[in-house]
């Protein structure tokens, strides 16, 4: 017997269908995430039925909130501790978690629920897409958390920090707002520091110290194989 599909799921997939409609890929040849086939837990697959209430339309955070305030994006959130955390500590900013793991995303959700986090919606897709995609100088700050490493040679052409990363974080941030990026791989860190000295109004470096947020759990994992994290922080200085 054939099973049919829940209602909140087909209501979602017409949701998105309606919302893709001859809309252009913004880099069709683009491939720097993967959606790994990974076990998702009882409570993370019920909470992704209510995804349709925390999912983000492109261009539509003031209507999305409900309202004009500073507005932090993070790229790739894991299982989105730190966000939420940062919501829950900062309820007059608008937050927004662009993530394509699924249980990742559940566990948001969950966190949302149980904690009555209202300040958060979630973009449920490629980061560099989505970031293109928002309007100019209207991000405060945006987080890029230990990204994918993608240790192997043939597949660091899919690293998301890049020159062309940078360039659209400058067009994307306010004067003055901030980009924080974290990693446990010392041949990231290298190219992260090379894409972003190239633009000139990205000022800042690498940074000592951990930055003001949680520990995330692939920041826990590289420190526990004997990774050094390496942090850098930039301001956009526009004068």
């Amino acid at each position: 017997m054939t099973r049919s599909r829940p209602f909140a799921t087909w209501r979602l997939d017409c949701y998105r269908a309606a919302l893709n409609q001859d809309k252009p890929k913004l880099h069709p040849q683009r491939r720097v995430y993967v959606r790994r086939r990974t076990r998702t837990t009882v409570a993370q697959a019920r909470a992704l039925e209510h995804l349709d209430k925390y999912l983000l339309v492109p261009d539509s955070i003031e209507e999305a909130f409900g309202r004009i305030g500073p507005v932090l994006v993070e790229i790739g959130f894991g299982n989105g501790n730190a966000l939420a955390e940062f919501a829950l500590l900062n309820p007059d900013w608008n937050c927004v978690g662009i993530e394509v793991f699924r249980p990742g995303i559940g566990a948001l959700i969950n966190q949302c629920e149980r904690q009555e986090i209202k300040n958060v919606r979630i973009v449920d897709g490629e980061g560099l897409s989505y970031l293109e995609s928002m309007l100019d100088n209207s991000v405060d700050l945006i987080w890029v958390l230990f990204p994918d490493p993608w240790p192997k040679t043939r597949h660091h052409k899919r690293r998301l920090v890049t020159r062309e990363f940078a360039l659209v974080v400058a067009q994307k941030l306010q004067n003055d707002g901030k980009l924080l990026i974290a990693t446990d791989w010392a041949s990231y860190a290298e190219e992260i520091e090379e894409a972003l000295g190239d633009v000139e109004v990205l000022v800042g470096g690498i940074v000592e110290g951990a930055s003001d947020r949680v520990t995330t759990k692939y920041e826990a994992r590289g420190i526990g194989l004997g990774h050094s994290v390496t942090e850098f922080e930039y301001v956009k200085k526009v004068n």
